[in-house]
């Protein structure tokens, strides 16, 4: 074969490459495009199905925030449930603190006006032994409300019965002023955001725990505080637990499960909500979720 005729060649060679490389790539866009698109409707199908999960949560029944406010005991406790204007509490005449106090805190509860009281007092309604003021007299610990009295603003009756002696656990001072302070102005925040929030909180105690005073006021070694937002989409819970000593932490540091503060308490909190929707909120506790 001559040189033109091998020249023609690899020059028709060349080209036919060229042709093969440019209809690969076209049959690899062709053959990628149905792939991507797939990929793509896949997506939109798992956000759809989330969406639908979440609409299917919010669209089940939600209790009125009252049932909400009560958790069950799952052992025996000594209680006396007394329903306040401004909280419910579960207070046990052996230990002279509450079990647990709870209270649903609204957008317009926050905006009261009521000037705060300082007198703490004896719970009228209660029966049996109380502690009294000469209890923590020099005793190293705080009167410290469960039901802050910040959140009873709204109402005369309220703020005084905020500080019934039924509504306090001696608490150390730099829990009462700082941490626990901190997670009520958080709360509040929350109830303007969410427009109404349920809070339920109380002493951990141990079997022999330490007293104070003459008539022997339990001293907590840890308290927990469980809060849920109803009428958020998606509902959000969340939990916090405290040691009974100075707390200055990032709240955020003490954020735990709904689940582990009942396996602690012994109390099934928010029970009356759809089993979907409180297993779900109870096992999560993400800080981020809630508004800052």
């Amino acid at each position: 074969m001559n040189r033109s005729k091998k020249g023609k060649n690899r020059k028709l060679f060349k080209k036919k490459s060229h042709s093969n490389n440019r209809l690969g790539c076209i049959i690899a866009i062709i053959v990628l495009i149905p792939i991507l698109f797939g990929v793509y409707l896949y997506c939109q199908q798992i956000n759809i199905q989330k969406n639908n999960e979440l609409q299917t949560d919010t669209s089940l029944q939600i209790p009125l925030g009252k049932d909400l406010e009560t958790p069950i005991s799952l052992v025996p406790l000594q209680e006396q449930i007394i329903r306040h204007s401004g909280y419910t509490v579960s207070y046990n005449k052996d230990l002279k603190i509450p079990n647990w106090v709870s209270y649903e805190l609204t957008r317009e509860e926050t905006k009261g006006k009521e000037k705060r009281g300082n007198r703490f007092i004896a719970d009228p309604l209660v029966t049996g032994p109380i502690a009294t003021n000469a209890d923590y007299t020099r005793s190293g610990y705080d009167k410290g409300h469960m039901a802050p009295a910040a959140d009873m603003k709204w109402s005369p009756e309220a703020m005084k019965e905020s500080f019934y002696f039924s509504n306090m656990c001696p608490q150390h001072p730099q829990l009462n002023r700082r941490g626990w302070k901190n997670l009520e102005e958080k709360i509040r925040n929350w109830a303007i955001a969410d427009s109404a929030i349920i809070i339920i909180c109380g002493p951990i105690i141990e079997k022999q725990p330490k007293t104070i005073g003459k008539n022997k006021v339990a001293v907590p070694q840890r308290f927990f505080k469980v809060v849920l937002s109803p009428f958020a989409k998606p509902i959000r819970a969340i939990g916090f637990l405290f040691n009974n000593e100075q707390a200055v932490e990032p709240l955020s540091s003490y954020v735990v499960t709904v689940d582990s503060i009942e396996s602690l308490t012994n109390m099934d909190f928010f029970a009356p909500l759809p089993d979907e929707i409180e297993n779900k909120i109870e096992a999560n506790a993400n800080y981020s979720l809630w508004p800052n």
